[in-house]
Parts: C-alpha cells; sequence; structure tokens
C-alpha cells in the first residue's frame, strides 16, 4: 500500500483543524494589517515616488537609501535589478509623493554617487491616487470570486459541495495574503494578478475533486479521491517548478511577484483542496449514502 492509499484510508477529516486554523490565523493577520496600516503595499496603492537610475555599481544602495532618509525624511528602500542583457538599474521606492523641490533634492543627492540627473526615471502617484487603485484592486478580486461562486453553484447545483469549492478559493486567497503580509511581500499590480490567477488556479484543482467524487462513479469512494488527487498534486507541483524557475530567472519585478505570490498560493491551495475540501466531500458522500 502507498504512502496515499494509507494517508486515503485515514479519517481525513480530523485533520481539518488545520485548514480551519489557517482560515481563521489568515483573516486575523489581514484584518488587523488592513486596519493599523500595516498591511505591505507598494506605491500603486499607497502612493509614493519609484526613481529608477543606471546602477553605476560599487554596493552603493545602502548608502543612496540612508542618504536621502536624512535628506526628504522619509523612508526609502533600494534595490538592484538586471534585464535580460545584464543592464543594472537602481530602483529606489520613497513612500511619499514628492514635490518638485524634494525631487530636486533627490536628485543632486544622487549625483552625488555619479548618477546623470537626466538619467533619473521618475514616476508618482498622490496617495487619493493610489487608495482610489487600491478600492480598484478589491472591488476586481471581489468580482472575480463573486462571478467564480455562482459559476459553481450554477455547475453543480447542490450546496455542500458547491460551498466547499467556494470555501476553499476564500481560504486560498485569505492565507496567500497573510503569509504575504507576514513575510513582507507588497500587494502589487503583479502580486494582484497572481492572486486573480490563484482564484481560477483553486477553482480548477477543486472542481476537478468534486467532478471525479460525485459525477464520475468508477471505483470507490477512496479511489476516486485517489485519482483526483494523483492528477491534481500533478498540476500543482507542474505549476509550481514552473513558477520557481520564472522567480530565479526573471529580472522584472511585477513577474517576481507574481511567480512567489503563486508559489505561495499552491502549497495553501494543497491544503485546502486535499484535506478540508476531501474532508467535507467524504462526510457529504457518506451522509448521503445513509439517507
Amino acid at each position: 500500500m502507498s504512502k496515499l492509499d494509507e494517508f486515503l484510508a485515514m479519517d481525513i477529516r480530523k485533520f481539518m483543524v488545520i485548514p480551519i486554523a489557517m482560515l481563521i490565523a489568515g483573516i486575523a493577520v489581514v484584518v488587523t494589517g488592513y486596519t493599523s496600516g500595516t498591511l505591505p503595499m507598494s506605491i500603486d496603492f499607497r502612493g509614493g515616488t519609484l526613481l529608477v537610475a543606471p546602477y553605476p555599481g560599487d554596493g552603493i544602495e545602502g548608502s543612496v537609501a540612508e542618504q536621502l532618509m536624512e535628506e526628504l525624511g522619509y523612508e526609502v528602500k533600494t534595490r538592484v535589478v538586471s534585464d535580460a542583457f545584464g543592464n543594472r538599474e537602481l530602483e529606489i521606492f520613497i513612500n511619499h509623493a514628492l514635490s518638485s523641490a524634494e525631487m530636486k533634492r533627490a536628485r543632486e543627492v544622487l549625483s552625488r554617487f555619479g548618477i546623470a540627473e537626466e538619467s533619473i526615471a521618475s514616476d508618482i502617484i498622490s496617495p487619493s491616487l493610489g487608495e482610489a487603485f487600491f478600492r480598484q484592486a478589491i472591488y476586481a478580486l471581489l468580482f472575480a470570486f463573486a462571478f467564480m461562486a455562482v459559476t459553481i453553484f450554477l455547475r453543480f447545483r447542490t450546496f455542500v459541495p458547491s460551498f466547499a469549492v467556494v470555501l476553499s478559493a476564500f481560504s486560498d486567497i485569505v492565507v496567500t495574503l497573510a503569509v504575504m503580509s507576514l513575510l513582507g511581500i507588497e500587494l502589487s499590480k503583479g502580486s494582484l494578478l497572481a492572486l486573480l490567477l490563484l482564484v481560477g488556479y483553486s477553482v480548477d484543482t477543486d472542481i476537478l475533486l468534486t467532478t471525479r467524487v460525485l459525477v464520475h462513479r468508477e471505483g470507490n469512494l477512496v479511489a476516486r479521491i485517489k485519482r483526483a488527487m494523483e492528477t491534481g498534486l500533478t498540476m500543482s507541483i507542474t505549476t509550481f517548478t514552473a513558477m520557481m524557475v520564472l522567480f530565479f530567472v526573471s529580472s522584472s519585478k511585477v513577474l517576481d511577484d507574481v511567480a512567489l505570490v503563486i508559489m505561495i498560493g499552491m502549497l495553501v491551495d494543497i491544503i485546502n483542496t486535499w484535506i478540508q475540501n476531501v474532508g467535507i466531500l467524504r462526510w457529504y458522500v457518506e451522509r448521503r449514502a445513509r439517507a
């Protein structure tokens, strides 16, 4: 008997405390972070200034951040990125929308490190515009989730299996957001795209499981769950591997965000689908068989 057979032979429902605890903790982290203003967000959603300049080398990024903070009095973060051709750029994130005078002072600071002022590109987003972008992002996520939920209920027309699919997708999003917050991964355009993709991917694995259990009747219940799990885990491992490769070879912050968030979501989805959803469906099928 394989390890998978041994796992499925057990009553998986006793492990459901794991995804339930994850969801409760995830909600607490996200709500606390949002209400306290500590939820990590990029300048796209909270406003701020992004400066991009050719990287002169010599490991100056730490010194650049320190001098800009001294000069401007705002929080500054820096990172060095490389494109596919090996060209390196210095990205500077300032948590404030700089005025014209402040921008001039920032350029003067960078010029001390040998960076020509005319080579510095800037992107400034006001706090009000960033807040508007954040609201639109939340609306997009809620719309995608609501449309998915309606589609699932129309497909199965049975409350418990449909609820299990929706609960799993909801848990994936909330727990992934919580992990992002704990790891300091910003909610950005890239990570938002990844969360939208995660909604679809979560539903895909859950529909695979639900269809194999309720629609296909070949073999007993455990055998049907096993076939679904073998296919689903293969899909998850393949996607995780592809995203891991993308994360390590990409020089784009947007692609890095997408890959990292999807990898986190894949791990969360494995628990929610193959423990939580399997437990709910086993309870539902066995209860219906006794009725």
